[in-house]
């Protein structure tokens, strides 16, 4: 997780010659890191737009860019263009209210939140907890918001092949679906590279040492989720969506009603992931130092010797013997 604060920013636009304000609003950031503001970006954004930009709300946010990016998907139904959004006023008092909400979770979650990601280069001691009412707790929120999140995967996919299926009839889709071609990239096989040039690979070649090990839940097939944290209207779109979608055609209007629907799915997915998140980060600050919490989850973290090749720096030095060794991956669509 990125944790640079910032400046989380709502612009809006003003027609020049009756004043009157549009109904789209930008939600974007500027980091600290980058020494600029909102007044800043708002010039850069005027240029090129006829209409008068104006800054209605700014912010200041830790970890700006992942709020941002929780934003945008909580009002992915309300999303023009881009980072562009249409508002009425109540849904743009919604999503100050709902950045100041994720704001002030985030503030009260940043020292775990630092503290796992610090326990991740700490070698595991070797022994196991037992489980508290803490641990447990937020195990059950875990498996609950993995759940969710699989059950929005799961109805995605089948929208997904609807518009597959769409698209192979075709029936037109403008604004929701494509289909593109892209072009393999290139890539560099360093195995291949420390084949044939030994003595280069060994110059540009460093031996580091870090600590490595994959955090996993225990699996528990008797646990039955409890999703009355979720709002009823949430339950009620997925469910909706799924019928939907079991019994759909191919018309305009229900193509349009479908994507809407794809969208509201997309909002309760990114709300199950911020909430199965903070559960991930507080178990890993409880397990600390341990190998894991019995019945609850295992986080075995080892040193690790490990050969590291300086790729950019021998490209540079070597650039025939590194073009020798490109390959291009499979076109993907």
């Amino acid at each position: 997780m990125i944790l640079t604060p910032g400046q989380l920013y709502f612009i809006n636009e003003q027609d020049i010659k009756t004043g009157a304000r549009s109904n789209y609003y930008k939600i974007g950031i500027v980091r600290d890191a980058e020494g600029r503001d909102s007044k800043n970006r708002l010039l850069e954004h005027q240029t090129g737009n006829p209409r008068k930009l104006c800054v209605v709300e700014t912010l200041k946010m830790p970890a700006v860019e992942y709020i941002e990016t929780n934003l945008h998907y909580l009002f992915a139904r309300n999303r023009v263009m881009g980072e562009w959004m249409e508002f009425t006023p109540a849904e743009l008092q919604s999503a100050i209210a709902k950045a100041n909400e994720l704001k002030i979770e985030m503030e009260a979650n940043l020292p775990d939140i630092k503290r796992a990601e610090e326990l991740k280069k700490v070698a595991s001691n070797g022994t196991k907890l037992a489980p508290t009412h803490d641990s447990q707790y937020w195990y059950e929120e875990m498996l609950t918001f993995k759940q969710v999140i699989t059950t929005c995967e799961e109805v995605l996919a089948m929208y997904d092949d609807y518009l597959y299926e769409a698209i192979e009839k075709g029936v037109a889709a403008p604004g929701v679906a494509k289909v593109q071609q892209r072009a393999g990239a290139k890539k560099f096989d360093e195995k291949l590279f420390a084949a044939k040039y030994p003595e280069i690979y060994a110059k540009y070649s460093s031996t580091t040492s870090d600590v490595k090990g994959s955090f996993r839940i225990a699996p528990n097939k008797d646990f039955v989720s409890d999703i009355s944290s979720l709002h009823s209207e949430q339950v009620e779109l997925v469910t909706d969506f799924m019928d939907m979608l079991e019994n759909a055609d191919h018309s305009l209007e229900t193509g349009f009603a479908l994507h809407e629907k794809h969208l509201a799915v997309l909002e309760v997915k990114q709300y199950a992931e911020w909430r199965r998140e903070i559960a991930d980060i507080k178990l890993r600050v409880l397990t600390n130092d341990s190998d894991g919490i019995e019945g609850i989850c295992t986080w075995k973290r080892t040193e690790k010797i490990k050969e590291e090749f300086d790729e950019d720096l021998a490209k540079i030095q070597f650039l025939a013997e590194y073009n020798s060794c490109l390959y291009i991956e499979e076109a993907k669509e």
